[in-house]
């Protein structure tokens, strides 16, 4: 496809040469044909091997560019050059066809050759001129100085029309390369984008699903312990574990439909944070405080999404891996920012050394595409705190009106 634009294109540019080179040619032979001093006879001729040229030329360039130098150029610029001069010597109006012979030899030759083809013609004229005695010598310096002249001019306009056309031609190839180009970025482009998508639902299943069916576990673990040393406590660990997948169902419908969390539909941040730091203690047993730093207000729906699974992610961590007893969640609202802030007294770990998961690295990533700032504070033995600050400017407004708070938390 691309190739056939190109060669459309070249076809275009040529097909404006072969307009001109008609014009010219048909011009040359009415100034011929009306200057028949030579006699009608040669006249005729000589206006029929100029027309018989302009066939020629449309055979050789119907289909586009032609190499420069190529056989079959080099061929019609002798064949047009013979019949040049034949035509001179019938009738000397014929010097007119120059004006489409010289950007003819530039459109097919390159610099060097179609400039000496220039020369050969025009000086061949004189000969041709001086031989049919149509030169005298007293008027030969004349007529050499005229010759001169009308080569530099043939140089120099043949060869800045030819390389304007040629400059065209190539712009046209490289707009055509261009889109090309362009073409493949936005293929590259939307399989990027497919990526990151998958990778978006990825980290959303493991903030979201992940985490619940490991709540699920963890309380029928504690299920089977109690079960008979203390019904009350399995029976409300149950309503715990159906709770749960009520709630993974919910979010499953959510990922397939890509809506907003099911937690956050329209509840305020705050509280829908609280709820869940409140289930987290409620399960696990561990001592878990919610507090909320300045004048809570609207944010962009993707912070609060974003704010959610973090806190949803880092408690899961704690729950996993931390051996903590205390876990404190803050929610600070700056001029221009929400940042929230967990913070454990379990086991730490050592930044720096090769971690396995994608815990972390979800969290990060889920804060740099929301435009904010993600820091993690650990040491063995330290406990862990995890820090992210998203952009919540004073001045936003909520998008959505705010929506009853779902059944359970």
């Amino acid at each position: 496809m691309q190739q056939q634009r190109s060669r459309d294109s070249e076809f275009l540019e040529f097909r404006a040469w072969l307009v001109y080179s008609a014009a010219a040619t048909v011009a040359t032979v009415v100034i011929i044909l009306a200057n028949p001093y030579t006699g009608v006879a040669k006249s005729i001729v000589a206006a029929a091997i100029v027309l018989a040229l302009l066939p020629l030329f449309w055979l050789l360039v119907r289909r586009g560019s032609v190499p420069d130098d190529a056989g079959r150029s080099i061929a019609y610029c002798v064949i047009a050059s013979v019949g040049y001069l034949v035509a001179l010597s019938l009738n000397d109006w014929v010097n007119v066809a120059l004006f489409v012979l010289s950007p003819q030899f530039f459109l097919l030759l390159s610099l060097l050759p179609a400039a000496g083809a220039i020369v050969l013609v025009n000086a061949g004229g004189v000969v041709v001129r001086w031989a049919i005695g149509d030169i005298t010598p007293a008027s030969l310096v004349d007529v050499a100085g005229m010759t001169l002249l009308v080569i530099a001019f043939s140089v120099f306009f043949g060869h800045r029309v030819a390389a304007v056309s040629k400059q065209s031609a190539e712009r046209g190839r490289l707009i055509d390369r261009l889109r090309q180009q362009q073409k493949e970025i936005a293929q590259l482009s939307e399989q990027q984008g497919a990526a990151a998508e998958r990778e978006r639902i990825a980290r959303e299943m493991h903030d979201t699903l992940a985490q619940g069916f490991t709540s699920i576990v963890t309380l029928g673990h504690a299920v089977q312990g109690e079960l008979d040393a203390d019904p009350a406590s399995a029976r409300r660990h149950v309503e715990l574990m159906t709770e749960t997948a009520q709630e993974n169902l919910q979010e499953s419908r959510r990922i397939i439909a890509a809506m907003t969390p099911g937690r956050l539909n329209g509840s305020p941040l705050p509280e829908v944070l609280e709820r869940v730091v409140a289930q987290f203690a409620e399960e696990t047993g561990v001592e878990a405080g919610f507090v909320v730093d300045g004048d809570a207000r609207p944010a962009p729906p993707a912070v609060d999404v974003v704010a959610l699974r973090l806190l949803q992610e880092s408690l899961s961590n704690v729950r996993k891996h931390a051996g903590a007893r205390t876990v404190d969640v803050e929610l600070a609202y700056l001029p221009d920012a929400v940042r929230l802030r967990v913070a454990d007294d379990g086991r730490g770990f050592d930044g720096d050394a090769p971690r396995d998961g994608y815990g972390l690295d979800g969290m990060a990533a889920r804060v740099r595409e929301a435009g904010g700032r993600f820091a993690v504070e650990s040491a063995p033995g330290a406990g862990t705190a995890i820090t992210a600050e998203l952009p919540a400017p004073t001045a936003t407004a909520p998008t959505t009106p705010a929506a009853p708070t779902e059944e359970s938390a």
